[in-house]
């Protein structure tokens, strides 16, 4: 429902823009983001206070290294952030504060393969066996504030920078495996056995746990745009 939400918008914006043309009022930048990545945005100014902005970005595609209960996770940052937002510049200058909502695609992919290590599931240790874990951590839709310089020269080319944040919610995260734990000389599978799938469903809870306080997430962009 909320995509969309945002997908309406989005073309309502791209209608009022083929009238924009013909007016000047229409512009586009292109900007990179913390989280964001590379973006491109279009806008369209309504008044000489007040402009409406919508932004489509890809991510910045991040790879690391995490390590929990001596599990090496390899975690790989995936999705981009669209939004639409409008501008009010009170002075009618290049300064503004922006409201909006974002369509939040950020995600985290956890994976880690562990053969005869003793790792910590939940509360209780095991050894691996050929064993493969993978996780996910993914945020909410948002609503967004931010303030900014720019983004609304009277014509021709421009400068913006861009500070805020969106407002996403708590983290939700989700752990899954294939291949086997063992205890005492009892093996359980990872994908279907209920010992196994509890300490999984344990361990997803303190990693939650860990990373329940990010339920913001910060925006900075800088970039160049384009007043026809």
């Amino acid at each position: 429902m909320k995509k969309g939400i945002i997908a309406a918008v989005f073309v309502g914006l791209s209608s009022m823009q083929v009238q924009a043309l013909e007016d000047s009022n229409v512009g586009v930048g292109v900007n990179y983001g913390l989280l964001s990545g590379p973006t491109l945005e279009i806008n369209y100014v309504i008044s000489p206070m007040l402009q409406v902005r919508g932004s489509f970005s890809s991510g910045m595609g991040m790879s690391g290294h995490q390590k929990e209960d001596n599990i090496d996770y390899k975690v790989d940052q995936d999705g981009g952030i669209n939004r639409i937002a409008f501008d009010y510049h009170p002075f009618a200058g290049n300064f503004f504060v922006s409201a909006g909502y974002a369509q939040n695609n950020v995600k985290f992919d956890m994976n880690a393969f562990s053969n005869g290590e003793t790792v910590t599931l939940g509360n209780e240790d095991f050894v691996t066996k050929n064993a493969n874990l993978n996780g996910k951590a993914e945020w909410d839709n948002g609503a967004t504030l931010t303030l900014g310089w720019g983004h609304s020269p009277a014509k021709g080319w421009g400068g913006m920078v861009e500070f805020g944040a969106i407002f996403t919610g708590a983290t939700k995260v989700n752990l899954s495996g294939t291949g086997e734990i063992s205890k005492n000389g009892t093996d359980y599978n990872l994908a279907s056995d209920p010992t196994a799938l509890q300490a999984l469903r344990e361990e997803e809870k303190k990693i939650q746990d860990d990373v329940s306080s990010v339920d913001v997430f910060p925006i900075v962009q800088l970039g160049l745009n384009y007043r026809f």
